[in-house]
């Protein structure tokens, strides 16, 4: 009996690992954004409250997930160990999303609505957000911190570089230093492909792969070629006959589709984008091609910036990050702090998280780094 009651009791602990609340804020132009308010059993100190500011395309403040069999809310993990460590923290449905029932994405998307899912909006509505909260008595003497991921990383930095509301601190995951325009060229310049590969076939990471490290039965290499290759022979695969694969293999490979895309942006074929690229619109992409480089941006930040990235990064280059250091230094600024993480891909390798209960090395340091923000 008492056995049982012991039981009964972790169990009602895990499923109080955090609360939430359900929250509408009506924004600028009359729409209304909703989202997830996590907060720690004590509440009555909320000494930091963190918003997540989200990547490309819809997102909801769930981000519920199907990769395989295996379905989780990508955001339950960032609830909980904010929460264990007394932070708040606040996600929400981008522009015309609401949560939806259909794998793998589980979102549905108001076509009128999400033509206005475009950069200053989205920075207009991260600061209706904070000004929300701010007015609230119960964080009235909290601190407030973006976490932006991928294009929420620009998305944070115009935020901060606006001070239209007063942010505390920027953490950058997944760092996007360059325009995107200049992202999606290196893309699709085969660097990104050979960054997504080389952790199968590459043992002596130069960035090539021979003959020799392609047809290797390595587990790795022989899953991988069998699998995403197809079997597909090495001369197939070497396609401009140099007798090794490296990035410019793959740049021949996806100039027809880069080619395409830019023309397809250029005429504004939001259907072939969605189809085809991504759940974005042509003058989403339009807008963001002539926005600022965070390169520049961020050198007008004065508050402490975190930039946590992988180095096995394939959307975008980890070279953003050695760039962004080096001219902090330049500049004798000390509010940058970067770290990178072997062997961790675009998403700090989130995904051991839903397939192995293991966090990784990349997200145990944002949750540590936010913690010290309060100490």
């Amino acid at each position: 009996m008492k056995k049982s009651l012991v039981a009964l009791t972790i169990i009602l602990l895990n499923l109080c690992a955090f609360g939430s609340e359900i929250i509408k804020i009506k924004l600028y132009d009359g729409e209304s954004l909703t989202g997830r308010l996590s907060l720690p059993p004590d509440s009555s100190n909320i000494k930091l409250l963190i918003v997540y500011v989200p990547g490309t395309g819809p997102n909801t403040y769930l981000n519920k997930r199907k990769v395989g069999n295996v379905e989780f809310n990508y955001f339950d993990l960032f609830a909980e160990e904010f929460n264990k460590r007394g932070i708040g923290l606040f996600t929400y449905n981008t522009r015309g999303v609401e949560i939806g029932d259909a794998p793998p994405s589980y979102d549905k998307v108001d076509q009128a609505k999400y033509a206005k899912y475009l950069p200053l909006n989205e920075a207009k509505d991260v600061e209706t957000v904070v000004t929300y909260f701010k007015n609230e008595d119960r964080f009235k003497n909290s601190k407030f911190a973006l976490l932006g991921w991928s294009e929420g990383t620009i998305i944070a930095s115009m935020v901060a570089d606006r001070k239209v509301v007063k942010i505390d601190a920027l953490l950058l995951a997944g760092y996007a230093n360059d325009n995107l325009f200049d992202i999606i060229k290196w893309q699709f310049s085969g660097k990104s492909s050979i960054v997504n590969i080389r952790k199968y076939f590459d043992t002596n990471h130069d960035n090539i792969i021979s003959k020799n490290e392609y047809e290797s039965e390595e587990t790795a290499a022989s899953y991988f070629r069998t699998n995403v290759f197809k079997n597909a022979d090495f001369s197939l695969m070497d396609v401009n006959k140099d007798s090794i694969i490296d990035y410019r293999d793959f740049k021949i490979k996806n100039e027809g589709f880069y080619k395409k895309l830019l023309a397809e942006i250029d005429s504004s074929n939001d259907s072939w984008i969605w189809s085809n690229y991504f759940r974005v619109t042509s003058k989403w992409l339009q807008t963001h091609f002539h926005l600022e480089a965070n390169k520049t941006r961020l050198m007008r930040i004065s508050i402490p910036i975190y930039i946590f990235h992988g180095a096995d990064d394939g959307n975008v280059p980890v070279e953003g990050v050695y760039d962004i250091q080096s001219r902090f230094k330049k500049a004798n600024k000390t509010n940058l702090h970067c770290y990178i993480f072997k062997e961790h891909d675009h998403d700090l390798n989130y995904l051991e998280w839903p397939f192995k209960k293991k966090i990784s090395e990349g997200l145990t340091a944002i949750f540590n780094t936010a913690e010290s923000l309060i100490k």
